[in-house]
């Protein structure tokens, strides 16, 4: 007998490893496989700074910390925390990673047949999360090198909107967005009482510049939910530390909303919480060297891409990913694309309808943490693939 699951499992899936499972089946064929699919840096060879793991390591061998954290999170990390966001440390909150802390929001915010508005593309675990907690996804465009349409935003706005979600620096993308823009969505949030939610987990990972523009700066009072962690500007995905801050007048309700689903799931890893203490009170230094890598990388990208017939790239300013254009081929879709790119030359990438359903389908992601020399083998499969296929 076949156990029934729920009706909302349908809404679950997530892309990005699900073409995992045909990467493995052409790796067992003997093919190459070059993994460019996730955003996972310790897989290509970045690590933590060494003040994190040591922190880990200390509280591992303290038996306080083998106990059950407090609900909201670590009361040191709270406050160190709230210095960085402007918060007290009462409006911050720990989580498993930011991912959980992004599902805790949809189920305190989100009744059935309510939407958020969405950037397109955006990170699928958005549409996930939401269409699992029985919202709808409302997406809003972006122009050609992936910055918010604002005169867009504005029109998808309706009875049954509760918040507008700003990924910022980009994931797909790696865009990062201008101050003007910003405060446009700033302004078109205050004007429909709608607060924001700003997904900042890669605010400090941009190549040409320190940091992008934190909303906080530029949201005054209006209600803001600010969400970082350590797994992209600490190069630490496994660490599984993320957190909301909650800023502006109302934003009291959502709070105590969170707390209650904090105290539902008993506690974040608490060793973990230390490293992060040590990642939120100590210099970034690590940085330095992670831009200059990053930077290398993003170029040869940049400019192998753009150098193959049939392809285009914006260039990424953040992150680590390049979200280049499928301008000709033979290919009936984006998913077409990626598998007979997959089959023919071991290159795995994923569809860029993966990150949104609105987006026509000729775009994919490529994730550049490669070794530079890994990503020019690549490139140059990419081109003879499409010299065969355009």
């Amino acid at each position: 007998m076949a156990v029934v699951l729920s009706d909302r499992m349908a809404s679950v899936s997530y892309e990005i490893r699900d073409i995992v499972a045909r990467a493995r089946k052409v790796a067992a064929s003997g093919k190459k496989i070059h993994w460019f699919n996730i955003g996972d840096p310790n897989q290509f060879g970045f690590t933590p700074p060494p003040w994190i793991t040591d922190a880990i390591m200390a509280a591992l061998k303290d038996p306080k910390y083998s106990a059950y954290c407090p609900s909201e999170g670590d009361p040191e990390l709270r406050a160190a925390i709230g210095k960085i966001e402007g918060v007290p440390s009462d409006y911050v909150t720990i989580h498993s990673g930011l991912s959980e802390g992004i599902d805790f929001l949809f189920q305190a915010l989100v009744n059935p047949g309510e939407n958020l508005l969405l950037p397109s593309p955006s990170y699928p675990l958005y549409n996930s999360k939401l269409r699992v907690n029985g919202g709808l996804d409302n997406y809003y465009q972006s122009d050609a090198n992936f910055i918010p349409d604002t005169g867009d935003l504005r029109k998808k706005v309706n009875s049954r909107t509760k918040a507008i979600v700003v990924i910022n620096p980009n994931n797909p993308t790696g865009a990062t967005y201008p101050r003007k823009v910003l405060q446009e969505i700033v302004g078109i949030a205050g004007e429909h009482k709608l607060p924001i939610i700003a997904d900042e987990i890669y605010d400090k990972m941009t190549i040409d510049e320190d940091h992008s523009i934190n909303l906080r700066d530029l949201a005054g009072e209006l209600p803001l939910i600010s969400g970082n962690g350590l797994s992209k500007n600490f190069v630490y995905p496994g660490s599984r530390v993320g957190y909301l801050a909650f800023h502006g007048n109302g934003i009291g309700p959502l709070r105590d909303a969170i707390v209650k689903l904090c105290n539902s799931r008993l506690s974040v890893n608490w060793e973990m919480q230390r490293g992060a203490l040590a990642a939120f009170t100590m210099p970034m230094s690590h940085l330095q060297k992670v831009r200059q890598e990053l930077r290398e990388r993003r170029d040869i990208i940049y400019k192998g891409l753009n150098g193959i017939q049939g392809i285009s790239c914006a260039k990424p300013t953040a992150a680590f990913y390049s979200f280049p254009k499928i301008e000709s081929g033979k290919f009936k879709d984006d998913r077409e694309f990626v598998y007979s790119l997959l089959e023919e030359t071991g290159v795995l990438v994923v569809p860029g309808s993966a990150f949104s359903p609105v987006l026509p389908g000729k775009y994919f992601r490529l994730v550049f943490l490669a070794s530079p020399e890994e990503l020019q083998e690549a490139i140059g499969k990419i081109d003879g693939f499409m010299r065969k296929n355009g």
